[in-house]
């Protein structure tokens, strides 16, 4: 058969092969993690003599801007807002309000810039001009943090007010705005010479002004002096005798709060559970006293230890509503509670759900120096007597043990163990009985003793400055308060029996000596209490002594 016969069959397979063919997309590259950057400004930031009426900036990829309002600041700050266009690559800018002459405007773009397809953040751009003949060279550097916690305090908006103001809080818009990054750090550049008067605040509202009650503030008792930048990093202190302090500007730390309450505040009660009742305050109290209206309403009552909130376990669970007044630093709330009520998705989840049990939970297992405790949700009716057995790998030792007609939501067991052995400890179920009426499973606990040699010891010496106040010293181990100290003068305070890992050390100038942290109030221009946090963790090894020195400013 010749060529030209076979030519059909050729065609139909090639049709059928292309017909088959997978599409497979282009292999790309890595994922895009950079933000966009600027390659051309019209015109050129630092420009002087400026009279336009719109700027454009283009970046070397496409772009979104994210709520320009209140995420691009400008110094000083205008009546009218800008109109931000975007155009392919580039953001125009049009301005509607008419430019001051012979002033510096800077424009802080923050967080708001990011690429169109990854979403990566520009965290920070700023682009200034002169409508003078010159372009001010003045700088201001420092840091924001929250005054009881010392982490960094991101997003608050920072306002300087040239020559101070007359009123505290500020009435009037600021000359100069920036915001801080996520570090707390924050840069004013290019702003005139003088004495400023400077707040940081958490803006709520967005109007650049303190006049919301939960709004987080930070102000600087004096006023502060920008130097020439970039030739120094310096700022100047100025003290209200009008003596001048020089300091480094990353030591200007404006330390941020929400403003006390004269009076504490009871904010919503709470009902989580069948026979608890919670009452959160806005602030912490001195003095707590409660009056119930209602007869036959018995419970106990614990107050958290930062003082701002009161819990109620009912002994009977309540069947109807009853009153009681609650009265704090002299202020009376007079509230009607209901009786626990189940929603509807609780009654649905009970139709699947096991009986619901009192929570109950094994405290110190395996530790050598502190007995083995449980832990109850509820606290739970006296037991004359219950058995624990005590099983290790030779023998079982039932110990008995009572539960004391009192408050009682822990107790430690009485029970000896020898180190390096292994334990398991159970305790028959239905033992316990909450006064909401629950209670449990058996109990079972497996540990292995620990011995001395498994623990470290700290020795710590606080060298006080000797003003008069009391310094509430704290150790901290993660989120949990271990130990705390009141000490007036220097000491050195001995932990023992530490576990290995990593301890912290906070320090509290009680300057009211009422044993807590209490905040500001802008208005009295009061600071909050000043909060010291030593440097570094403090690692404990086990079988090892540690002894160090924390010096308080």
């Amino acid at each position: 058969m010749s060529l030209r016969a076979y030519l059909p069959v050729l065609l139909c397979c090639l049709l059928l092969a292309g017909g088959c063919a997978k599409v497979v997309a282009p292999v790309g590259g890595p994922k895009d993690t950079t933000p966009p950057k600027m390659v051309k400004e019209q015109p050129a930031s630092k420009n002087v003599r400026f009279d336009g009426s719109n700027i454009r900036i283009t970046f070397d990829e496409f772009f979104t801007l994210n709520n320009p309002t209140e995420n691009v600041l400008i110094s000083p700050p205008m009546d009218k807002k800008p109109e931000y266009l975007i155009r392919n690559k580039t953001l125009v800018i049009k301005f509607q309000d008419t430019l001051k002459a012979n002033t510096t405007y800077n424009m802080v773009f923050s967080n708001c810039i990011q690429d169109y397809h990854e979403s990566n953040k520009l965290s920070f751009y700023h682009y200034s001009f002169s409508t003078g003949n010159s372009l001010d060279s003045f700088a201001l550097r420092g840091k924001v943090v929250n005054a009881e916690k010392l982490t960094a305090s991101p997003d608050f908006f920072v306002v300087l007010y040239r020559d101070g103001t007359d009123s505290f809080p500020p009435v009037r818009i600021p000359d100069y705005v920036t915001k801080t990054l996520a570090d707390g750090s924050f840069t004013f550049s290019n702003i005139s010479t003088g004495k400023y008067a400077i707040f940081a605040l958490k803006d709520i509202n967005s109007n650049l002004l303190y006049d919301l009650p939960n709004e987080e503030i930070a102000f600087c008792d004096s006023l502060v002096a920008a130097f020439v930048s970039p030739a120094s990093d310096t700022v100047k202190q100025t003290t209200g005798r009008d003596r001048t302090q020089t300091i480094d500007s990353n030591s200007l730390i404006l330390r941020s709060f929400i403003t006390t309450d004269t009076l504490s505040q009871l904010l919503r009660p709470e009902n989580p559970e069948a026979g608890r009742y919670i009452f959160p305050y806005k602030t912490s109290f001195s003095q707590f006293e409660a009056e119930v209206l209602t007869p036959d309403i018995d419970y106990f009552q614990v107050i958290n230890p930062t003082q701002d909130s009161v819990t109620w376990y009912m002994k009977r669970l309540p069947t109807d509503t009853f009153s009681c007044i609650l009265t704090t630093d002299g202020h009376r709330d007079t509230l009607t509670l209901k009786p626990f009520k189940t929603t509807k998705a609780q009654g649905r989840g009970k139709q699947t759900e096991n009986v619901k049990r009192l929570p109950i939970t094994f405290g110190n297992a395996g530790h050598y120096f502190q007995p083995l405790t449980l832990h109850f949700a509820y606290p739970i009716r006296p037991v004359d007597s219950f058995p624990v057995l005590s099983c290790s790998q030779h023998d079982t030792v039932t110990t008995w043990v009572r539960v004391p007609d009192t408050f009682v939501k822990s107790l430690p067991l009485p029970l000896r163990f020898e180190t390096k052995k292994s334990y398991t400890i159970l305790i028959p179920d239905s033992i316990f009985f909450g006064y909401n009426g629950l209670t449990h499973d058996t109990l079972i606990s497996r540990f292995t003793l620990k011995s001395e040699k498994d623990y470290g010891n700290l020795q710590m010496k606080y060298n006080l400055p000797g003003n008069g106040s009391a310094y509430i010293c704290q150790l901290w181990s993660s989120k949990n308060l271990l130990q705390e100290d009141i000490l007036t003068e220097s000491t050195t305070l001995n932990y023992a029996h530490l576990e290995p890992g990593d301890y912290q050390i906070r320090v509290i100038e009680d300057a009211n000596g009422n044993g807590r942290w209490d905040s500001g109030n802008l208005h009295r221009r009061q600071q909050p209490e000043r909060v010291f946090r030593f440097p570094s963790n403090i690692h404990i090894r086990a079988f090892w002594d540690v002894e160090d020195e924390f010096d308080l400013p």
